[in-house]
């Protein structure tokens, strides 16, 4: 924070001079004067001393005697009716308090109310979900376990695949050999009939 541009005795003084001059005390009326400083600040030194002034002025005072006899009389009246009336407040006080407490315990109590909905209510969705998670974690080792048995099977089959094309190559290359003996059977018996 910088310092203050003004001390607070300059701007008492420029108010005694405005106020000398019979002109109401400004904060703008004192920059006038000062030729700086923030407006606000030097009104709030002012109103500062002249209230510690006006204090002091209002404490040299000295009532005569039927006044102060007076004032005497006026407080101890005052205090006999300020006791009641202060008791009344803190009543009313207490009451309202009282109210705001009960207010708040049935607020809190109706928010607890309703925590614990929610949180049964996720404790469902959370117990709904575990369900679900376990019968598709079942279905995935299921389905697991039928794609190996599905890839043992192919691969079984492949394998005999492979065998019966073997077994039919050789079946055709039997089978060629075989018909081409019985043809030349049968063209050597027909060469024979001739």
């Amino acid at each position: 924070m910088r310092p203050a541009e003004i001390a607070n005795q300059e701007i008492i003084d420029a108010g005694k001079k405005l106020q000398s001059t019979g002109k109401n005390i400004t904060g703008y009326g004192l920059r006038r004067i000062l030729g700086a400083g923030d407006a606000k600040r030097l009104k709030s030194v002012w109103d500062e001393y002249a209230g510690k002034n006006n204090a002091e002025r209002n404490a040299d005072l000295r009532l005569p005697a039927e006044l102060e006899d007076l004032v005497t009389e006026l407080e101890s009246k005052l205090i006999d009716h300020l006791r009641p009336l202060t008791v009344q407040i803190y009543e009313g006080a207490l009451k309202a308090a009282q109210r705001q407490v009960s207010e708040t315990s049935r607020e809190l109590k109706q928010l607890q109310s309703d925590v614990e909905a929610e949180i049964q209510d996720a404790k469902t969705i959370i117990e709904e979900l575990e369900q679900r998670l376990t019968h598709t974690t079942n279905q995935l080792q299921e389905s697991t376990l039928e794609l190996k048995q599905s890839q043992e099977a192919s691969y079984r089959f492949e394998r005999q695949a492979i065998a019966l094309g073997a077994e039919v190559k050789q079946l055709r290359e039997n089978s060629t050999y075989e018909e081409l003996m019985k043809r030349i059977i049968a063209l050597e018996s027909k060469g024979e009939d001739d």
